[in-house]
């Protein structure tokens, strides 16, 4: 698979510049070379006739937008082995892989990945996973917005603001304070990904159904310790986020100060729900990011002054009621658990009473952002993350300098490797040219024409089992053949977009000064250039034989004329006019 490319020097720029390939039977320096006449002015005059439009000289033909991100494997996982950007929550759906790196627990790796360019800034995924894949923990992240991504809850801006004396000074003095009682509606804060959250409980407590043995019986409590306290003086963040809107629900508490648990405090509070009762939790999950009304608990005495404030060790105890009486709570049956998913904490309430008892604990679910962890002997619960996938890339070439702009004279797939990210899966599935070609790693350093490395070792036509000068897989008479795939190393340097491959097309015997042994090379285009060769993300229906893309993608001719429009457009086929994906 290290086998050299011959490539022979041009005299002057052909196609994209670069050096000319030759086949491996002969050493391009054995030629005596003949200027080939034809300017990029032309090549770009040529093209307008032939898609009916004036091209954006500014155009670069790049359908994606790069973006980084640093990612911390600070999870709470044992033998963390990789980090992962994903396009969604492998807790909860099937996700393409964008970038991934090797890293051990509390490492810090910087990932580059590539998002098209029509699609709005959405929600994506930094994913820790053990080496056997068995377990992993996801944050979500905004592209382009946030740079960095941890696994550990942080203060955030507004729980800074509400902040109104230094943590220690607090501590130190515990004065009484006149009690501000705060309002649930008064202090808000989200949940970046709240569809995916809530889907994911739903997962894990599927409504209506016996749900005691998921979160456990016995090992889980309705005690939770307070970690630290980071939102405010005196209260900690509980959030509502799903559940039934009945308002005679109320989840209470009463705090026990470090210590002193054989003495707890006798007043019990109420968590008001802010949930305004209208719609379900289903007709929500279309909201990106939800806002949480607050929900505080706070630590006051019965004549409502502030005590003190929370701080690390204390415990809370939950109890449910249905209107002024306590549902009953045992020890094998707790109305309320505290439990852990992907690294957060929740507590999980049933409020049936006597037959209507389903044990599903999810008609209140609550979510505590920080500060707090369960109490219990379980290790926490398992949840298997769905199978990723890879992002797939297809490569699109014109192969002459004055074509038909089919854009199928060679059509690639390429992916990393599921098992072996330092490896490339690439499939040649269509060619709609009938000259001699050849496949090769791009190369931005390249001196000469041996710093090109072959992808296939042998000619395309050679690789599909046809015969030079016919056709295959481009409808229209030409041949129907099965693609055919290679694992190769990816070489170093390699970059899906700005650096990938390097077509080599045989001159005809026809072509001006030029002998045909001779190749040339044909890059991806780039700025003020034409479109003979384009990177489209994911898979991708090529054009018929003959067919124009402008016929095959009506949008194309838009985005050609104008860079900043109709950059979906190859999402947008004339079915007839294109193959379909095999």
């Amino acid at each position: 698979m290290k086998q050299k490319m011959t490539l022979g020097m041009l005299g002057v720029l052909l196609f994209t510049s670069a050096a000319a390939l030759t086949s491996c039977k002969h050493d391009a320096d054995d030629y005596l070379k003949k200027p080939y006449v034809i300017s990029n002015e032309e090549r770009l005059k040529h093209a307008e006739e032939q898609l009916g439009v004036s091209l954006d000289r500014q155009q670069d033909w790049v359908l994606t937008q790069q973006y980084s991100v640093k990612a911390i494997a600070d999870a709470d996982l044992e033998n963390i082995s990789e980090v992962v950007v994903l396009d969604a929550n492998p807790l909860v759906d099937e996700a393409t892989e964008l970038a991934a790196a090797s890293v051990n627990k509390d490492g810090e790796v910087t990932l580059t990945f590539y998002l098209p360019k029509y699609k709005d800034v959405e929600l994506l995924y930094v994913a820790c996973y053990t080496a056997d894949k068995k377990q992993c923990m996801v944050r979500p992240f905004i592209p382009g917005e946030d740079q960095e991504v941890s696994f550990r809850e942080k203060l955030n801006e507004s729980a800074k603001a509400r902040t109104n004396a230094p943590y220690q000074a607090i501590q130190n003095r515990r004065a009484q304070t006149e009690a501000t009682i705060l309002e649930p509606d008064k202090y808000n804060f989200s949940l970046n990904d709240y569809p995916s959250f809530w889907r994911a409980i739903e997962k894990l407590l599927p409504e209506g159904e016996d749900n005691r043995s998921v979160i456990g019986s016995h090992d889980y409590t309705n005690l939770i310790q307070i970690r630290e306290n980071p939102y405010s003086i005196y209260d900690i963040p509980v959030a509502f986020i799903g559940g039934d809107n009945q308002t005679d629900i109320h989840l209470l508490y009463t705090y026990y100060e470090v210590g002193d648990e054989e003495n707890p405090n006798p007043e019990s509070f109420i968590i008001t729900d802010s949930y305004d009762g209208t719609g379900t939790i289903a007709e929500k999950t279309g909201i990106k990011t939800w806002t949480v009304k607050g929900h505080y608990l706070q630590c006051r005495q019965i004549d409502k002054t502030f005590d003190r404030q929370f701080t690390p060790g204390d415990k809370i105890y939950f109890q449910l009621a249905k209107g002024d009486e306590l549902l009953p709570d045992t020890e094998s049956d707790k109305r309320v658990k505290i439990f852990m998913l992907n690294g957060y904490v929740f507590i999980a309430c049933e409020d049936g009473v006597d037959e209507n008892c389903d044990w599903d604990y999810n008609d209140r679910v609550y979510w505590m952002p920080s500060g707090a962890e369960r109490i219990t002997k379980a290790t926490g619960v398992p949840f298997t993350p769905e199978p990723t996938k890879m992002q797939i890339w297809t490569y699109t070439w014109e192969d002459r300098d004055k074509g038909d702009y089919d854009l199928n004279d060679c059509v690639i797939e390429v992916q990393h490797n599921a098992t072996d990210k330092n490896k490339l899966d690439i499939t040649l599935v269509a060619l709609g040219a009938t000259r001699e070609l050849w496949l090769g790693f791009d190369n931005k350093n390249a001196q000469s024409y041996n710093d090109y490395l072959h992808v296939f070792e042998q000619e395309l036509h050679e690789v599909l089992r046809i015969p030079v000068g016919k056709m295959a897989n481009t409808d229209n008479g030409t041949l129907t053949v099965n693609p055919v795939s290679i694992t190769i190393d990816q070489p170093a340097g390699f970059d899906f977009q700005s650096c990938s491959f390097i077509l080599g097309a045989k001159f005809e015997k026809d072509q001006q000064g030029l002998y045909d042994s001779d190749y040339y090379a044909i890059k991806i285009a780039t700025t003020g250039e034409d479109p003979h060769g384009i990177v489209i993300p994911g898979q991708w229906q090529w054009p018929t034989e003959r067919t124009c893309i402008k016929d095959a993608y009506p949008d194309f001719i838009k985005w050609a004329g104008d860079r900043t429009k109709n950059k979906n457009w190859y999402n947008n086929p004339v079915p007839s006019n294109v193959v379909k994906k095999r």
